[in-house]
Formats: structure tokens, C-alpha cells, sequence
């Protein structure tokens, strides 16, 4: 067990080293999401977490739902292991609640109302940006908890990567990129596969694995009247899964994404545009039947900003968005939506004061007209020490499948709604960052299934909760340590909202000898309320790894996780992985 103990010397020594010093320096990381608009993260007025590339890598996480997890305020339950389904909760939300943005792009079914994560390869990902916090006034519906903004890879030169590992594991991608005048060409293409492991010993005898294959083509070209953008992603593969429902054990997964995008500076006023298009594509099928599920959506999106004076800038902007349900293995009463919304906001920072603000718009076909807003007010008492406030409302739409799935919907659901309000105070110096935020989520109308397995609303949600995250370099060690403490509660039933566990800890520790680097880590959560009177214990996970550079081109890096071999679960029934040894060789040219 993860010892308090531990973890309050942790808090101590990481506090200590980041108040040696007052010296304050910004962060390298910018945020592109939280404001849509690249700002120093220092400067946004929300709990963000930015992990670029290097950063990725350098976790070595066996794909991305276990990455997001290492994250402040992330907890994540699955079925099973690495291509199963999992289900990310940010700050005690709903994984509908948490919007995934691709490239700009918004991502998931909309059957199932949300993106799944397990099939995204973290070897496509160049950049992860997430945001705790309602973002509903900037991007509308879904992002009621958090946004995870991903940007897919934006490859420089000729990169090669192989690994393999536990259960089967084995893969390779290669990126290339060529600058051909003010033509830019990037492509990446890989492979990924597994054996896995039996994850319900109580059902099918077998083992679940999953097979996957995914490539990126895109073109920057730079014109007088500004860059023009195109690309296009495949990300497609099969995976197994055990089920008590039916005979139906393995799926065929197929996503595509295309995409057009300019953007054009002129004089104080910047202006981007992109049009997509999205295909989700997962057919569930077994021995005697076949379930396709395929939706579509096709997007537009137009923003543009200006500095109206020094102190002051302001963002407004368009977007529209046509969801369907190309084919499906049942007849749904209807199969399509339009969602249109205006957007527009401010920021103005003068001396110690920042005040953002931003409202949406959201006009649907289907269940009318929805408004958010987001207001935000920072504070510094010195160049190091900042404190925030802020509130925002935001809403969820039913899905499809909420809505309309033969003998399981309820065309009566209404969307849910939060109010929620953020309360933090933060530090920064040159080795390091603290920052400790009060949060709380009243949800309204949040959709749960009933005993009958029907979606209601029920009549509110309670979710409030404390994060601490704390970045320091002690003794020349850099530590990452972030604690949540999640409330969570359906005022329907007095219950906690399930697999939503009270505390989490996660640590990781750093260090680098020359050609050398190590880490490791401790990922603690305490029991979760399952269903009925089921609670699932809580466990500790332990992992190292390394990495070192053989040459200037080649970097070898391998890995442990679990290293106890601690057994567990995080979805009763599903059993998780034991030891996972992984090894990985990358080459750049």
C-alpha cells in the first residue's frame, strides 16, 4: 500500500526545493486549447497539463489511457488490458463529460457520445494538451469536466521506432519529412499488435489481444495570403474483449479523418479556418452476429483576433457541425443532427490583474438552443505567486443511443448541465511549480441507467474534490507529484458516482547521467464504488525504466510497469495485467 507517510515527505521535500529560490521563470509550455489561442501556460486561467512530444516518449506509458492516468485530476478504469475499452474520468466526471479534440478536430461516435482511447496509438500523438474545467463557451457541447486536445505527429526528418514487450507486444512506425520550398510534406505509418492476456477467467478461456495499423499524410503549403493545411489519418484494427452480453467478442475499429485548414495574419487581426471530415467506424461481432456501428460528422470551424488595445484581446468565431449514423445494425428513429453556435470572448491583463471571459451560443436541430459562458479572474501577489477564480456553465447532449437504441433509449432526456467553480493558488520558480485547486460540479439532469438498463435523468450529481500538483527539482532529481482528493455523489441514491475512487496519488522521479536516464514511479488509488454493494480495493503500482543514447541517433529505452506484480482491478471482473516489460529501440536520421 501506498504509504501517507511517504507521499507527505514527498509534498515536504518538493515544497521546500521550489521556495529555495523566488526567482520566477515562465514555463516553456504554451496552451493552445484552454483559450483557443497560444498563450504561456502561466498565463491561462485553468488547470492545464501539456506533455509534448519528448515528454511522451520519455513516460514510455503502455498507450495512452494508461499516459492520461499519470495526470493530475485523471483516474481511469478499463476492461482488461492495452486495446480493451477504457473509460478516462476527469475530476469525477462522466467519460462523456470530457471532450477529445484531434487536430482541432472533434472526436468520438455519436452513438456512443464520446471518443474511445484505447485504439488511439500514442506513436500518432506529437503533443497532449489537457484542461481540467468546463470549456463548453469556447467549444460547446461535452466538455463539461475537461478537454484532452491531442495533435497527431508533426515529424522532422526520418524517425524510426520498434518495440516489443509482455503479452506479445510488438510494433514499429517510421515518420518522414521533406521541406521542398515552401511546401512542407510529413507522413508517419505503423504497426501495433498483442497477444494479451484472458480478461474474465469466468467467461471465454482465450486471450484478448488486438492488431492495429495506422498512417498520417499531411501538407503545410505557405502563400501570400496565408498557410494552407491538408491531411489525412487512418487509424484502423481489430480487437477482443469478453462480454457476459451475448457471443459477440471481438471488434473491427476504422477511423478516418480529413482535413482542409488555412491560417493568415493581417496586421493586428489573425483569422484560421478548417473543414473536416470524420469517420468512426466499430462493428462488434462474434460467431453468430454482427453489430456495425458507423457515424460520421462533418465540421467547420472559423475564429479570428485582435489586440483592441494593449491591455485588451478579443476572440469570436463560427462552428458548425452535421452528426449522423451512416449504418448501423439497428434502426434508429432518427439518424442525424446539425449543431450550429457562435462563440466570442476576452482577456485583458494589466499589472497584477487578469480577467477572461467567454459565452457560446449553441443552436441544435434536435433539442434547441443551449448557452455557456466561462468567467475567470487571476491575481499575483509577486512575480511567483498567483491566485484564480472561476466559474462556468456547461451542457452534454443525449446521444444517439441515449436517445433512440431500440428498448433501451428515452427519447424524453434532457441535456445534462454543470455549474462549476474553480478556486486555486499556485507558485512558480526556476526549479519548479505548485499549484492547489478547490473545485466543485453541480450536474444537473445527469443521465444514468436505471435497474430496467433504461437512461434517465436523474436529478443531480454533487462532484467537489481538491488537486495538488507539485513540479520540483530536489537534489538534481526532477519529481512530478500530484494528489486528488474526489467527492463525487448521486443525490438520487446518496451513492458515489461509480468507479470514481476518493484519493490518488502519483508520483514519478527523474534522473539523467550524461548518456543515462531513469525514472521511477508510484500510481496509487484507493477503492472504488462499483454497483449495488460491489467496492473494488485500492492498490499501488510501481514502475522504472531507463533510457540511453547509444550514439547521437540511436536511443534505447526499457521499462517495468507493475513491478510487484500487484493483482487488481479497476472494473470488477476484469482482471488487469500482471508485470509488463517493455523495450524499445528509436532511430533518427
Amino acid at each position: 500500500m501506498f504509504k501517507p507517510a511517504f507521499a507527505a515527505v514527498l509534498v515536504a521535500s518538493c515544497c521546500s526545493a521550489a521556495a529555495n529560490t523566488t526567482e520566477h521563470t515562465n514555463l516553456e509550455h504554451i496552451s493552445i486549447y484552454a483559450n483557443r489561442t497560444a498563450t504561456p501556460q502561466q498565463d491561462v486561467l485553468a488547470s492545464v497539463t501539456v506533455l509534448e512530444r519528448d515528454d511522451i516518449v520519455a513516460r514510455q506509458a503502455n498507450d495512452l489511457p494508461a499516459l492520461l492516468a499519470q495526470l493530475p485530476g485523471i483516474n481511469l478504469s478499463r476492461d482488461g488490458g492495452r486495446g480493451q475499452n477504457s473509460s478516462v474520468y476527469i475530476r469525477g466526471g462522466n467519460t462523456g463529460h470530457t471532450l477529445v479534440i484531434i487536430d482541432g478536430v472533434r472526436s468520438g461516435s455519436a452513438t456512443l457520445g464520446y471518443k474511445t482511447l484505447s485504439m488511439l496509438p500514442l506513436e500518432l500523438i506529437e503533443r497532449i494538451e489537457v484542461v481540467r474545467g468546463p470549456r463548453a463557451a469556447w467549444y460547446g457541447a461535452d466538455a463539461l469536466s475537461g478537454v484532452i486536445a491531442i495533435t497527431t505527429r508533426k515529424a522532422q526528418g526520418t524517425e524510426l521506432n520498434a518495440n516489443v514487450g509482455s503479452y506479445g507486444q510488438l510494433g514499429a512506425d517510421v515518420s518522414v519529412s521533406q521541406q521542398v520550398g515552401d511546401l512542407a510534406v510529413r507522413a508517419t505509418a505503423g504497426y501495433s499488435q498483442a497477444d494479451g492476456f484472458n480478461v474474465r477467467k469466468d467467461l471465454d478461456p482465450d486471450r484478448d489481444g488486438y492488431d492495429q495499423r495506422f498512417a498520417k499524410l499531411a501538407a503545410d503549403y505557405q502563400t501570400s495570403f496565408g498557410l494552407l493545411r491538408a491531411q489525412f489519418d487512418i487509424n484502423s484494427g481489430f480487437y477482443q474483449f469478453d462480454t457476459g452480453w451475448g457471443t459477440e467478442d471481438q471488434a473491427d475499429t476504422l477511423n478516418r479523418t480529413y482535413l482542409l485548414g488555412w491560417e493568415h495574419q493581417s496586421g493586428q487581426w489573425q483569422h484560421q479556418a478548417q473543414l473536416s471530415r470524420v469517420l468512426d467506424d466499430d462493428t462488434v461481432y462474434g460467431p453468430d452476429s454482427s453489430s456495425p456501428f458507423v457515424t460520421e460528422r462533418d465540421e467547420f470551424n472559423y475564429q479570428t483576433s485582435t489586440a483592441i488595445t494593449d491591455n485588451l484581446n478579443w476572440l469570436g468565431g463560427a462552428n458548425w457541425y452535421s452528426e449522423s449514423v451512416g449504418r448501423s445494425g439497428v434502426n434508429y428513429v432518427e439518424d442525424s443532427r446539425i449543431n450550429r453556435a457562435l462563440f466570442t470572448g476576452l482577456n485583458y491583463k494589466q499589472d497584477n490583474v487578469q480577467l477572461d471571459g467567454s459565452v457560446r451560443r449553441d443552436l441544435t436541430t434536435q433539442y434547441g438552443g443551449n448557452n455557456t459562458w466561462q468567467l475567470a479572474a487571476g491575481y499575483w501577489f509577486t512575480d511567483a505567486w498567483q491566485l484564480r477564480i472561476s466559474r462556468g456553465a456547461a451542457f452534454k447532449a443525449p446521444t444517439f443511443n441515449d436517445l433512440y437504441y431500440p428498448d433501451s433509449s428515452n427519447p424524453d432526456l434532457a441535456p445534462e448541465r454543470t455549474l462549476s467553480d474553480e478556486v486555486a493558488i499556485s507558485y512558480r520558480a526556476a526549479n519548479g511549480s505548485v499549484q492547489l485547486a478547490w473545485f466543485e460540479n453541480d450536474v444537473d439532469n445527469l443521465i444514468q441507467l436505471d435497474a430496467n438498463y433504461m437512461p434517465q435523468n436523474i436529478e443531480q450529481a454533487k462532484i467537489s474534490g481538491i488537486e495538488l500538483a507539485i513540479q520540483a527539482d530536489v537534489a538534481g532529481i526532477q519529481q512530478n507529484f500530484a494528489y486528488s482528493w474526489t467527492d463525487t455523489e448521486n443525490t438520487l441514491t446518496g451513492l458515489r458516482l461509480a468507479r470514481r475512487p476518493e484519493h490518488t496519488i502519483n508520483w514519478r522521479a527523474t534522473h539523467s547521467w550524461d548518456k543515462l536516464s531513469g525514472y521511477i514511479s508510484a500510481d496509487y488509488q484507493s477503492s472504488t464504488f462499483q454497483s449495488g454493494s460491489n467496492y473494488l480495493g485500492g492498490f499501488t503500482l510501481w514502475g522504472i525504466g531507463s533510457s540511453y543514447d547509444v550514439s547521437s541517433a540511436l536511443t534505447v529505452r526499457a521499462k517495468i510497469d507493475n513491478l510487484t506484480d500487484k493483482k487488481y482491478q479497476t472494473v470488477l471482473g476484469y482482471e488487469s495485467s500482471s508485470i509488463v516489460v517493455g523495450l524499445e529501440l528509436n532511430y533518427k536520421l
